[in-house]
């Protein structure tokens, strides 16, 4: 007899880098093989160097791009609509898109009668309120979000729910106590001007944490450029730039971490984060998109606003309450697993793509469906009600 939860599933997102929302998509689609489910990923833009384009057959997942893909446009989109539809039969039960363009329409098509459409979003909320064309709205049944504070500014005519992003993390050594000399600061993401990279850099001289030490690990477009500025600010006996960290080099880079530092001007709620406090590693961000929740409750953290000033006073902080042992790693991964441990978001995930009838309507139990589940059903198309965060539980 075949499992309940053997849906046939097809996602469709971009593919840019190796980052956040990559790393979930990755084990979003190894949770739904491991729960029986058939996955199907497209993807109109997606570059060959990425995990999930290099490893999707030991996932194992169907992956469907384009001689185009790697830079996308017009001839990619004319592709994926003349090629995929051979691939794209039988039909699917769930279509969960992080591309919410008009070409959701077309996809749209290979989902089985009373199937569910699915959007989503990752990272910064769009500024323009109409973002998701009208057409594409009125097909989608539900619309999910890495936060309760990104929720609130979408404005969209569907049930929206809140579903942080799968990290790489599913169980993590417990974090030791341990003296520090010099301090191992640790930048973790794609190298890009928008995540700070240079602000980091540009402070880090003038930081009074001495010694001190920073790794940059990642890759990206401004690699080059940020390499040349160490070299041009005497720097190199101090900051390391390193390559992208491959997930099972996690463990090691967070073991030799004290702090890790995420400067960036837009976020949503950034997965490094999240794998920051699962192993232990304490963090100064900068307070956009919806950093700021994760210091609730949270002495362990600090988020601080976006200038240079405060992000200086923020690190020195929080390197003198780590040298003085006021910082508690084990303290902060016990705050992750009671709000954003493996077990308790992989359960949400499952129950939205593989249960949609349930959880998309709001029925059944807490434990059933997740507690983010919102009451209005998609099938009416009301605007849901946003239960308040105290009402809903942490996750």
């Amino acid at each position: 007899m075949a499992s309940p939860d053997h849906k046939r599933v097809l996602i469709s997102a971009p593919l840019y880098a190796n980052g956040g929302i990559e790393a979930h998509l990755f084990n979003l689609c190894r949770l739904l093989v491991e729960h029986g489910a058939e996955v199907t990923l497209v993807s109109r833009y997606a570059r060959r160097r990425i995990r999930l384009v290099q490893q999707h057959r030991q996932i194992p997942i169907r992956l469907y791009t384009t001689p185009f893909a790697e830079s996308g446009g017009p001839a990619s989109t004319l592709w994926a609509t003349l090629a995929w539809p051979l691939h794209l039969l039988p039909r699917f039960d769930v279509l969960h898109t992080l591309d919410v363009s008009p070409f959701v329409n077309f996809l749209a098509l290979f989902l089985k009668p009373g199937g569910y459409l699915i959007g989503g979003r990752a990272g910064i909320v769009p500024a323009v309120p109409g973002f998701v064309e009208p057409r594409v709205q009125r097909k989608l049944d539900g619309f999910l979000v890495e936060a309760d504070a990104l929720a609130e500014k979408y404005q969209l005519d569907i049930p929206i729910s809140v579903i942080p992003h799968l990290g790489n993390v599913r169980c993590a050594a417990e974090r030791q106590r341990r003296k520090v000399d010099e301090l191992q600061v640790l930048f973790l993401g794609r190298l890009h001007a928008d995540k700070g990279i240079f602000r980091l850099l540009e402070i880090w001289p003038r930081l009074n944490i001495q010694p001190a030490r920073l790794h940059f690990h990642g890759d990206g477009p401004e690699r080059a450029s940020l390499e040349q500025a160490i070299r041009e600010r005497n720097l190199l006996s101090r900051v390391t730039v390193h390559g992208a960290a491959a997930p099972e080099e996690l463990p090691a880079i967070f073991d030799r971490a004290d702090l890790l530092v995420l400067p960036s001007a837009g976020e949503g709620l950034p997965l490094v984060l999240m794998e920051s406090m699962a192993y232990g590693v304490p963090f100064v961000a900068t307070d956009v998109g919806a950093i700021r929740t994760l210091a609730q409750d949270n002495p362990d953290v600090s988020v601080v606003p976006l200038s240079d000033a405060a992000l200086q006073f923020g690190i020195e902080r929080m390197a003198r309450a780590i040298r003085s042992g006021q910082i508690d790693g084990r303290r902060l991964q016990q705050y992750h697993r009671e709000r954003y441990g493996y077990d308790l978001v992989a359960s949400r995930w499952l129950q939205a793509l593989l249960h949609p009838e349930e959880f998309w309507k709001g029925g059944g139990s807490e434990e059933e469906i997740g507690r983010n589940a919102v009451p209005a059903t998609s099938r009416n198309r009301r605007r849901p009600r946003l239960v308040a965060e105290q009402d809903r539980g942490s996750v």
